[in-house]
């Protein structure tokens, strides 16, 4: 019997830290993303989180939305539709609850195609569903399996090691940052 819980107890902890490493991950992505955007776009790099660390937290809760849709993968039409729909709900109640709640427009797409409040256009939604396309056929297979391949004492080690970096950066982002915001 406690075999089996120890067993239940390590699957929860490593399904938990995958996830979390998924979301480390979008952060991560949509912060350089972000970055290269808008080096292009104005010709100049600055951190546009609100985070001090390269990451940016709106895109790690996308990639968790993304990822559910991982049972899709097989109709692409439907998983892009859905990644287009998920990206767009993420966005618009985190700056709808930033405009709101904090008084604070961390971006603008007031002027650009089909926007909603400013909040979400065309433009951001099919970019980040084919952002969505490119994790579940590309990124995340080859993570996965890296993932199953690395010894659990590292990933566990590395996971609350994330873990801690990325609490740190919170509290300090909150404590001392003042985000760009339009």
């Amino acid at each position: 019997m406690k075999s089996a819980a120890i067993s239940w107890n390590r699957d929860v902890s490593d399904r938990l830290c995958y996830l979390f490493l998924v979301f480390l991950t979008g952060c991560l992505v949509g912060w350089i993303y972000e970055e290269v955007f808008y080096w292009l776009e104005e010709g100049l790099l600055r951190n546009r989180g609100v985070l001090y660390g390269p990451w940016l937290p709106i895109y790690g809760i996308g990639a968790l939305g993304i990822y559910a849709l991982k049972p899709l993968k097989r109709r692409p039409v439907l998983l892009f539709l859905l990644c287009v729909a998920v990206s767009g709900v993420v966005e618009y109640l985190i700056g709808y609850a930033g405009i709101h709640c904090f008084g604070l427009r961390l971006w603008d797409y007031r002027g650009l195609f089909l926007n909603l409040d400013g909040i979400i256009c065309f433009r951001s939604v099919v970019s980040f569903g084919v952002m969505g396309m490119a994790f579940h056929y590309l990124l995340e297979p080859m993570a996965e399996k890296q993932y199953r391949r690395t010894p659990e004492p590292v990933i566990r080690t590395g996971c609350l090691s994330l873990a801690a970096l990325f609490f740190m950066d919170c509290v300090l982002s909150f404590l001392f940052r003042t985000p760009i915001t339009y």
